[in-house]
């Protein structure tokens, strides 16, 4: 209270709610303490693994079934024949086969398989001695100074992913949408829902009107970024355009920073049966919104565009559809990924993001595509930007259930766990001198606002 002497300011006395606040805060770091110590040492006690602060803690809401198999000598002797890993890329890790499967209400399935590390990490400790194992961790945590981006695609493959992957095959197998609520916010979202499907649809199936003007007839370009170790979502637009009748051609890029999945991306590609009408391509992308970022762009677009001779801009961007799963919990990144996003998208084409909020890191996104927005009053808006919370009825309704329940022993935390759609459509070329800067203003302004935030 400005112009009040200090020995006349409202003293605040701290209540139960500020002692419960305080406990839950002093708990949640032990907690997370805990968890690191865990990863450096690889030690598996139960209380670490069941702990309801870990990620790991809600197993998901599994809108794509997911089975390891258990014969795999048929993929790995694949794998040995046709793929050539980078040196030490491979060495130390211990693979799963994953079926990966999605069977929609009228009967349609698409299945594919990825290579995925383990999930039974004291099995692999088991086949490397002490030091390497305690290297291998201590690599992994240094991972963003040694590869400029976290560890966390290498560690499992994520709920988001999953679920988005599930979504877009919902949508190329024709699966009907419906919600049981009739609602006028409801109403609305299914309304965004079925305007979002159609677009999908315009973009990869033939003969339908492109989702943009720039979208030929013949190919369709989809872009993967932060695809993790398995590229989920990308390789299940991939294996549906292998399946179905009446897709375009797929020309399919999965992106990551980290080269440890990067290559394993290669390695679920080499899996996928070879068609004509499909190519997947495997590249390091960091998300940078400096010069050396637009550069980056640049030669992913140039590796990309089989049709150079068309005279297509390779300032405009020149895939129709991006896909990220998970990937704005980091706000540090959010100008490069925004950046990125931008670069590489075709005016007209859309960027699907399925994400949970993870406290004020989706927020803070927005507000960064919404300040760009409004500041561009000469070129106007460069995306318009949708959020679309239930757009799977799977997760929506298992997310109503477990919310009605209200019990803290189910471990779930909707700011965690629960996935929603933001949906990008680029409405015009991306400037680098005026919405690039202004996006590494925007970030680094939130960023020094909520550093001492957790997420």
């Amino acid at each position: 209270m400005m112009g009040v002497p200090n020995s006349e300011q409202p003293v605040h006395q701290d209540g139960p709610d500020d002692d419960l606040a305080a406990a839950k805060k002093k708990e949640r770091v032990k907690a997370r303490w805990s968890l690191l110590r865990e990863a450096l040492i690889g030690s598996q006690s139960s209380a670490a693994a069941k702990s309801k602060h870990s990620m790991n803690s809600f197993a998901g809401f599994q809108v794509l079934d997911r089975t390891v198999i258990q014969d795999t000598d048929a993929y790995s002797e694949l794998l040995a024949k046709n793929h050539n890993a980078d040196e030490g890329q491979d060495g130390e890790e211990s693979w799963d086969f994953v079926q990966n499967s999605y069977t929609c209400k009228q009967g349609g399935n698409i299945q594919f398989v990825t290579r995925e590390v383990k999930q039974h990490p004291q099995q692999s400790q088991q086949q490397c001695t002490p030091q390497s194992s305690m290297k291998s961790r201590v690599e992994a945590l240094l991972s963003h100074r040694n590869h400029g981006v976290d560890n966390t695609g290498n560690v499992r493959v994520w709920d988001a992913e999953a679920t988005l992957a599930g979504f877009l095959l919902s949508v190329l197998l024709s699966e009907e949408f419906n919600n049981d609520s009739e609602t006028d916010q409801v109403s609305s979202n299914i309304a965004k829902v079925l305007d979002l499907r159609s677009r999908i649809k315009t973009a990869l199936f033939a003969n339908e009107d492109s989702i943009c003007a720039n979208v030929g007839q013949e190919t369709c370009n989809v872009l993967e970024m932060g695809a993790g170790q398995a590229g989920l979502a990308g390789l299940a637009v991939a294996s549906a355009t292998a399946s179905l009748d009446n897709m375009k051609l797929l020309q399919l890029v999965l992106t990551d920073g980290h080269p440890k999945c990067v290559e394993n991306n290669r390695a679920c590609s080499t899996l996928m049966p070879e068609r004509k009408d499909v190519n997947v391509d495997s590249q390091l992308l960091l998300w940078d919104s400096s010069a050396k970022g637009a550069e980056e762009c640049q030669r992913i677009i140039k590796e990309c565009d089989k049709q150079p001779s068309l005279g297509h801009s390779s300032d405009e961007g020149l895939f129709h559809i991006c896909l990220a799963s998970d990937c704005v919990h980091f706000r540090d990144f959010h100008d490069g990924l925004f950046a990125t996003i931008a670069r590489t998208l075709t005016v007209g084409g859309v960027a699907l993001l399925c994400q949970p909020k993870r406290g004020s890191s989706l927020a803070n996104f927005m507000t960064l595509i919404d300040a760009v927005n409004k500041a561009s009053t000469s070129n106007g808006p460069l995306f318009q930007v949708e959020m679309i919370e239930d757009f799977h009825p799977k997760v929506s309704k298992m997310h109503r259930s477990l919310e009605s329940t209200n019990a803290t022993s189910t471990s779930y935390n909707p700011d965690w766990h629960r996935p929603l759609l933001l949906v990008m459509t680029k409405l015009r070329s991306f400037d680098e001198d005026i919405d690039g800067e202004l996006a590494q203003k925007v970030v680094k302004t939130y960023i020094t606002q909520n550093r001492t935030n957790t997420v």
